[in-house]
């Protein structure tokens, strides 16, 4: 009975230690391992009230009666942003990113479009990321891009589940502003 008992605690302690190898720690030369401390990673926002996102469309869709006109599976339309965009002085055409690290798990870029100084399109790819880091990037892009688009800046909310992917995000997103500026 005592070896089976030390066999369950030697089995769990060893898993424990090969899923703690395989998730690893970042590289003493990995610069999004310098922003991190013991309290967590550290933002490179402005101090203040922290940017609102829009709710996600599942929200929206069952927040009550639908619209005049409108199905009821589908989620009303994104208001207007109320404020002005804030992207004055951007050149037109189409500008990539620096590609920035989200951590070890992918490289995110990004490709913006400007027409009028404003950004039409805003583009993420997800590089080389797989498995579980790939559907968490995905699922994050549409939030991301749409934020941009509303924004018309890199000052853009964080998609919960996916900070590393969204700070990378920024990250690229501001490198593909500096050089559409005028």
């Amino acid at each position: 009975m005592r070896r089976a008992v030390l066999a369950v605690i030697g089995t769990v302690a060893g898993t424990a230690l090969m899923v703690g190898a395989k998730l690893g720690t970042p590289r003493p030369d990995d610069p999004a391992a310098a922003t991190a401390t013991d309290d967590g990673p550290v933002s490179s926002a402005p101090p203040g009230p922290a940017p609102a996102s829009a709710p996600p469309a599942a929200a929206t869709a069952s927040a009550g009666p639908p619209a005049p006109g409108q199905s009821p599976g589908r989620p009303a339309p994104a208001p207007p942003p109320t404020t002005p965009p804030a992207a004055g002085g951007l050149r037109n055409g189409t500008f990539t990113g620096n590609g920035a690290p989200a951590r070890h798990y992918e490289v995110v870029t990004v490709t913006i479009t400007v027409s009028g100084g404003r950004i039409t399109v805003a583009n993420g790819s997800c590089g080389n990321a797989s498995g579980e880091s790939r559907a968490i990037c995905a699922d994050a892009m549409p939030h991301l891009q749409q934020e941009t688009l509303a924004k018309q800046n890199a000052n853009i909310a964080t998609v919960s589940g996916a900070t590393y992917t969204s700070d990378a995000y920024v990250s690229s997103l501001q490198s593909a502003l500096d050089r559409a500026k005028a």
